[in-house]
């Protein structure tokens, strides 16, 4: 298993606070063109969280973070990774679309996360109860 993985899947972990068992590296789901990406494995957990953007190349250093919402989830959980496998930023709330550090508009220049080269990011949908209810596939993304 790749290092950008791994971490990536361990920030999944610490943010998921899974009870349900043990989160990590799962079963590849078809992405884009028949290309196969990788899905995070979480036992019982059958939903899953679909990423739509930002794209895979070219998002730009501050790229907006969006996902179909999932009926049963309160809250979401995101995780960004840099190819290093240093975590780059973490977020969670209810909206379905976020940007790189939170700030939809941030002045260039201004003090924030940065998306400086290629990494990867995830998505865990949680229910009221603090439940895992649906994952994503890990993307990868590249400003």
């Amino acid at each position: 298993m790749s290092r950008t993985l791994k971490a990536l899947l361990l920030v999944v972990l610490v943010l998921a606070a899974c009870t349900s068992g043990d989160i990590s590296g799962g079963p590849e789901a078809a992405g884009p063109e028949g290309s196969s990406v990788p899905m995070i494995e979480a036992p019982g957990v059958e939903g899953r969280v679909a990423l739509l953007a930002p794209p895979e190349e070219e998002a730009g250093e501050v790229p907006v973070f969006e996902w179909k919402a999932v009926p049963a989830a309160a809250t979401y959980r995101l995780a960004v990774v840099d190819d290093g496998g240093d975590v780059v930023w973490a977020w969670e709330g209810v909206a379905t679309s976020v940007a790189l550090g939170g700030v939809a508009d941030r002045p260039e220049g201004e003090a924030g996360p940065v998306l400086a080269g290629p990494g990867s990011w995830s998505v865990v949908a949680v229910d009221q109860e603090g439940r895992v209810v649906a994952v994503s596939a890990i993307r990868s993304v590249a400003p």
